[in-house]
């Protein structure tokens, strides 16, 4: 119990592949002392990003939701904004994943997690380019990012597929 209390934010990373969330949940590095509130560790955060690493989107969701409420460090937010839009994204509703992407990201520009869900957001609305351009800013930040290599990999066959769409729309 105690372990859990000194639980530190983390970041849940999805990955949008032809249609389908497939979502792998890493920890991130700690990026503060502790996920604290005016009381203590904010056990609502931990508890939330350890739902949406077993998959439990939903729960997940709701418990950061509740835990964001309690949050105090800038940290602590930008990661709980992240987590969301990861859980967003699993549950295929990309709209609402890029929203808390870029809330996540209006805080700090220094999260790679949050730019890797934020090209699978835009991946799952077909924005190939805006895709790109956020694995290129995450990449930036951890250029040893298998996550955001496999992301890559997934936006370069959309495009190439997209261009070979176009083509036959064009010779057609």
């Amino acid at each position: 119990m105690y372990a859990r209390l000194k639980s530190l934010s983390r970041a849940v990373i999805v990955t949008v592949a032809a249609g389908t969330a497939l979502c792998s949940a890493a920890v991130a590095e700690p990026v503060s002392s502790g996920s604290n509130t005016v009381i203590g560790p904010n056990v609502l955060l931990a508890d939330g990003a350890e739902a949406l690493m077993k998959g439990q989107w939903q729960r997940g969701i709701e418990l950061t939701k509740m835990g964001l409420t309690f949050a105090i460090s800038q940290e602590d937010k930008a990661a709980a904004y992240a987590n969301l839009c990861a859980g967003y994204g699993a549950l295929k509703q990309y709209q609402r994943a890029l929203e808390n992407c870029d809330q996540s990201l209006a805080i700090t520009q220094d999260n790679w997690r949050a730019w890797q869900n934020r090209a699978a957001a835009n991946l799952g609305l077909g924005k190939i380019d805006e895709s790109m351009r956020d694995i290129q800013r995450g990449l930036q930040l951890n250029p040893d990012s298998d996550a955001l290599q496999k992301t890559l990999a997934i936006a370069r066959d959309y495009e190439k597929q997209h261009q070979e769409r176009m083509r036959h729309l064009l010779e057609s």
